[in-house]
């Protein structure tokens, strides 16, 4: 570590306003720190390239959190300072330099350090040992509690999470599509993100009512489709019908418990349970997808993953910031022994080694995964083609039953019956003299049961109307069916909400007055996604718009864990 004043030093010279410095590659890459807190811009020289990312990799806040920043951030980071160092290739110095301000400098050193571990094999403590020698102790990271929290994680957290990530290939970044991560993280574009490869996707939760603050269930159909989720967990009150999902061949499970609680130990046993049993990636969902959600994946990735409490909720706030919230904290704190204890039981019976932990072959938001996917479902269609293909070339007229009697099928023979019934049945052998059938199952009076019974069930769900009686005036089916939709989807209303009152919202805010945590989540996220594309005006009397940069946080008070 370098104490900066006024002075060259390694034979070259140093900008006058950097206070701290250390190196992370000898006379290649430094990390420095600021003597100020506000931001400046640093001239390179003949020497010295240096380059700065606190306005250009910004943390989206919900309440006094502030960090880590997540895996896209990450990722263009990592991709930023190899270019640097690929462009000078040894005859500049690479400074990456903060301010003192402590929110930037422990996002900012958080960023070098996770570089420091992927590229450059630095262990964790090494790593915070390093980085500790710019300016003393970072600050603690919050969680996205409303009020002042005592729940907090530190920047060892986060290195030693990415680093255990790194080694179960969760994520991979020379296989990376941060292009689909920012796409979908975004609200507009369905609020969600995977957490564990091909495992874990968490998203905001549906509902059948038009708002700015979800979408509605069917929306996630195509996109679980591509990517193999099977299963679908919702930890809320029901907003939807789940049939969307079902019936699209994709599992429902409800587990629900209140909004920013913790889960009893049956939900969390029953959620383990599904989890491990699951067929393929499982989709959770709570009302903002960050606090019940994260809670439950975060008790999974300790068990199977020996990852610390702190050290599995780091990882979810770096794939999905503001995962677990408050008492959700303590309570991974307080279980992460017996889920430790209960994940080598696991790996023992299951695979005789306690120290067998599973290892992906690919990341999240893989780009070979799709193209892998793809050419295995055509490989799947050609055999099923070549199957079909070899099933029909049997050539039936030359086999020895081509010259028998053909035989009329049972359901042309009760269909004639059908056409006969009241009339003989001389030509049937199976009749007694008095017309009435010896075979009872060859009733043709069944037939119609049958279809009066069909339908009088489908009579239930649709309006028919008589040919005979209607008027000229034909209804077009597309209006049929879209009726048809919208009665299903007022079925899944709210079940203790009068939904004659409820006005349907059309785009825009509605005062709640009885929003809970994850309400009021959902109400941020919308606002930002407002304040991003100016095309929906905020209603008085809502929550304040929450700034996306530094300068609002730094305006509000700041509370010293």
């Amino acid at each position: 570590m370098f104490r900066v004043q006024n002075c060259a030093m390694e034979g070259f010279q140093y900008d006058r306003e950097i206070e701290y410095m250390t190196e992370i590659i000898k006379n290649i890459l430094y990390f420095a720190v600021l003597e100020e807190e506000s931001p400046k811009t640093l001239k390179h020289t003949r020497h010295v390239h240096y380059f700065n990312i606190d306005e250009e990799l910004i943390y989206l806040n919900y309440y006094f959190d502030f960090g880590p920043l997540d895996i896209s951030c990450l990722y263009k980071y990592c991709c930023k300072l190899n270019s640097c160092l690929q462009y000078v290739h040894g005859s500049k110095r690479v400074v990456h330099y903060t301010t003192s301000n402590p929110m930037r400098r422990v996002n900012a050193a958080c960023l070098m350090g996770c570089y420091m571990i992927i590229y450059l094999q630095w262990n964790p403590k090494d790593v915070y040992r390093t980085l500790l020698s710019t300016g003393g102790p970072f600050k603690q990271f919050m969680d996205a509690s409303q009020g002042f929290s005592h729940y907090t994680i530190n920047i060892l957290d986060c290195l030693n999470a990415v680093r255990k990530a790194l080694s179960f290939n969760f994520f991979d970044f020379k296989d990376f599509n941060h292009t689909e991560y920012d796409l979908y993280n975004k609200l507009q574009n369905g609020d969600m993100n995977w957490l564990i490869p091909r495992k874990f996707l968490a998203f905001i939760g549906p509902t059948d009512n038009i708002s700015i603050n979800s979408l509605p269930p069917d929306y996630y159909l195509k996109y679980f489709l591509e990517n193999d989720v099977k299963t679908v967990v919702r930890l809320n009150n029901q907003l939807y019908d789940s049939s969307v999902f079902t019936n699209a061949g994709i599992e429902h499970h409800e587990l629900f418990f209140p909004d920013g609680t913790i889960p009893t130990k049956q939900i969390l046993l029953r959620f383990l349970e599904l989890s491990e049993n699951a067929r393929a990636a499982i989709a959770v969902h709570c009302k903002a997808g960050l606090g019940r959600t994260g809670s439950l994946i975060g008790a999974y990735i300790i068990k199977h993953y020996r990852m610390t409490a702190h050290e599995a909720i780091a990882w979810l706030r770096i794939c999905r910031p503001g995962s677990v919230i408050g008492q959700q904290q303590g309570w991974l704190e307080k279980i992460e022994p017996w889920l430790w204890h209960q994940g080598r039981d696991y790996r023992i019976r299951h695979f005789g080694n306690e120290q067998k932990i599973p290892h992906h072959n690919y990341g999240i938001y893989s780009k070979v995964w799709p193209v892998e996917r793809a050419k295995l479902d055509r490989h799947i269609r050609k055999r099923i083609v070549e199957t079909r293909t070899n099933l029909s070339k049997p050539n039936r007229a030359n086999s020895p039953k081509s010259n028998a009697r053909p035989r009329t099928s049972s359901v042309n023979r009760v269909q004639q019956n059908a056409e006969n019934h009241g009339q003989s049945n001389r030509g049937f052998s199976n009749t007694s003299t008095d017309g009435k059938f010896l075979n009872p199952s060859l009733q043709p009076k069944q037939l119609p049961r049958l279809k009066d019974r069909l339908i009088r069930d489908l009579t239930r769900n649709s309006k028919f109307v008589d040919i005979s009686q209607r008027s000229d005036k034909t209804s077009d089916a597309k209006s049929v069916l879209a009726k048809q939709r919208k009665r299903i989807q007022s079925v899944s209303r709210e079940r203790t909400v009068d939904k004659k009152n409820l006005p349907r919202m059309e785009k825009s805010f509605v005062q709640n007055l009885e929003q809970t945590q994850g309400d009021r989540l959902n109400d941020i996220k919308a606002k930002r996604f407002v304040s991003e594309n100016k095309q929906v005006k905020s209603v008085p009397g809502t929550l304040k718009k929450p700034q996306t940069n530094f300068n609002w946080m730094h305006s509000r008070p700041q509370y010293t864990p």
